[in-house]
């Protein structure tokens, strides 16, 4: 499907609810704005500042570069959030009761084209980590088995393996990966030499949330399935920020959040399950009354926030607006402007890959002979440039993620910084 005729779609389901907020879809078809949003606008500094005027509302007492933590609604998505919270509580129980079942089931319907996967195979849960623990806590792993991370991926995927670590007895062995491969292979070679006979699972993430490295997790996934491994995927960053659909990746099991780069308010994440692997996954959450195959016994946890839920139609809609794939070229073009200058400032060093198809929006770097968090500070109190301090393996990294309401002239600035402290 086209991303006019689902943009359309989504339109229709908003404004089907019985108090759903439309100036979005109003917009589109007025100005017919969905027209404007090319590929060829990657680089349009005149457009895009246009495009933060008309749809983000952000503060401009500093200039935040760490848009990692979650991302910003835009306004229509914001408004329509704020107009949830107030007609939920004015049609409280009636609807829940009533239209919400219905709605509900459309909005997962629209989720499903948006991911390019079966109905049947999403649920949509608090955040990435929650269906990462669904995932991990639920594949029924026992005392001997062995499990593969990575050192870099997220430390709360890594805490609940070390939970059963000390519940069951599994064993964990950790590797390191490349922080800039050469190629694909060398990153899939660390897993293989890892991998023996006791090896249960793999945990990998798509998008790594230190550096922003895109992983070849369809390559991970295809060199181990034979061998009966389950790869656990971790795609918090990457969904909505780079063009693909959660099939592409080939794994069975795949944690995601909505509130990042897809723009929903927090609260929200997706977890895909391939549909003839949930019966394999037990139940986290207390459920006996669901089929062994139903996605849903797995989401036993009690009501959801219902506002942040409905909001998804929108959020939804901002995103095929712009499209997934202007957005991807739009901050790797961001990410490349700055990484690009400053690999070539003295004592700089970009610990992030900046190949095509090796990041996007997220990049780090660090300066030789200074302390990392002396770096941030120091931007923040002399260029007003926020971004945050990481811990990657044996060293701290700076962390800059610009999204689609930054401009090249910001990222001058922080280059202005790194220069002003790597000459310090």
């Amino acid at each position: 499907m086209d991303r006019r005729n689902l943009l359309k779609q989504v339109g229709i389901t908003a404004l089907g609810l019985p108090f759903a907020y439309s100036n979005l879809f109003a917009n589109n078809q007025s100005n017919d704005l969905v027209e404007e949003f090319s590929d060829e606008k990657f680089n349009d500094e005149a457009f895009w500042k246009k495009f933060k005027k008309e749809f983000y509302d952000v503060s401009d007492n500093f200039i935040n570069l760490e848009n990692g933590y979650f991302g910003v609604q835009s306004i229509p998505v914001r408004n329509a959030y704020f107009e949830h919270i107030k007609t939920i509580n004015q049609y409280s129980s009636q609807y829940l009761r009533g239209n919400y079942p219905k709605d509900f089931e459309r909005i997962m319907e629209l989720l499903a084209q948006f991911s390019k996967v079966d109905k049947g195979e999403l649920l949509i849960t608090r955040n990435a980590t929650e269906s990462m623990n669904i995932i991990i806590q639920g594949l029924g792993l026992k005392k001997g088995d062995e499990v593969i991370l990575n050192k870099q991926d997220y430390f709360s995927m890594i805490e609940t393996f070390e939970m059963l670590e000390k519940q069951v007895g599994i064993r964990i062995k950790v590797i390191r990966i490349p922080l800039l491969p050469e190629s694909d292979e060398e990153i899939v070679k660390r897993y293989e030499e890892a991998v023996t006979p006791k090896t249960k699972c793999i945990l990998t993430t798509h998008m790594i949330h230190l550096t922003g490295q895109i992983m070849p997790i369809k390559k991970i996934v295809d060199r181990f399935r034979e061998q009966d491994i389950n790869v656990v995927v971790d795609a918090a960053h990457s969904f909505a920020q780079i063009e693909f659909g959660l099939k592409d990746l080939g794994a069975d099991f795949v944690g995601v959040n909505l509130h990042k780069w897809f723009g929903n308010p927090l609260g929200a994440g997706l977890l895909y399950v391939k549909r003839d692997r949930i019966k394999d996954l037990r139940p986290l959450f207390g459920d006996s009354g669901k089929n062994v195959n139903d996605i849903r016994k797995l989401g036993h946890f009690g009501t959801l926030s219902v506002p942040i839920i409905l909001t998804i139609t929108e959020a939804m809609a901002f995103n095929e607006m712009v499209t997934t794939s202007l957005k991807e070229k739009r901050l790797r073009y961001l990410q490349n402007y700055w990484t690009k200058q400053a690999e070539n400032i003295d004592r700089v060093r970009v610990t992030t890959p900046t190949g095509s198809d090796r990041s996007c929006a997220i990049a780090s770097f660090a300066i030789d002979g200074l302390n990392t968090a002396e770096v941030v500070e120091g931007l923040y109190k002399k260029q007003n440039v926020f971004t945050v301090i990481r811990h990657l393996e044996d060293q701290d990294i700076a962390r800059v993620t610009p999204t689609l309401y930054n401009n090249t002239r910001e990222l001058d600035i922080l280059l202005e910084g790194i220069t002003e402290l790597a000459e310090s």
